[in-house]
């Protein structure tokens, strides 16, 4: 009798237990930590990187014309329960950032769920490269991120800053960080011209 009960509470603890770790693994692969964006055979392609506990980032791939549609998509056919309300880093490509930043910046402005000092911030096709090594990259970026904001207070680092100067009238530009990859990473402000933007998205 005793040996039976025994057996009972041992497959009821384990059944537990793996229920628990399924629930964790369901509320991390939906959580987006991340995300990059850049262009491969002529199509802009946004890359879902999502919070994990591994070394190496897991990303998916969302080839769309703007974030709000890469959101969409995601929710669609990749990660059904897609939650970006701990996006802290997104990253655009100096190839793709003249067609989507303006769009992809005015939707987050319109999205309560997402953190108000998610980083922005420009860079080139290696640092997108060296994102996808491993999740220590993210954090060196926004450490240099906060140095570079400490240094020149006049960067936009996150969205809300960067969509309040793309809405500002009277100035012609404002500054970004820029994010190159050349040897080391290394972070510096780069100028966003209004009017350049505008002529582009035509």
């Amino acid at each position: 009798m005793r040996r039976a009960i025994s057996i009972l509470l041992t497959v009821a603890a384990a059944v537990m237990l793996s229920g628990c770790n399924n629930s964790r693994q369901i509320e991390t692969a939906s959580i987006i930590k991340n995300v990059s964006v850049d262009r491969r055979g002529g199509q802009v392609v946004y890359t879902f990187y999502r919070l994990s506990s591994s070394e190496k980032p897991w990303g998916i791939d969302v080839p769309a014309d703007s974030f709000e549609q890469a959101c969409a998509l995601a929710r669609e056919q990749y990660i059904p329960n897609l939650s970006l309300a701990k996006l802290e880093l997104l990253m655009l490509s100096e190839d793709v950032y003249r067609q989507v930043m303006q769009d992809d910046v005015d939707y987050i402005s319109t999205q309560a769920s997402f953190s108000p000092i998610a980083y922005v911030t420009l860079c080139d096709d290696g640092a997108i490269e060296r994102i996808k090594e491993t999740n220590r990259t993210q954090s060196l970026i926004e450490e240099q991120l906060i140095l570079l904001k400490k240094n020149n207070p006049s960067v936009n680092i996150n969205y809300l800053s960067i969509f309040n100067n793309f809405a500002r009238r009277g100035e012609d530009s404002f500054t970004v960080p820029f994010i190159s990859s050349e040897k080391e990473l290394k972070v510096s402000e780069f100028e966003i011209d209004r009017e350049k933007m505008k002529k582009t998205a035509k």
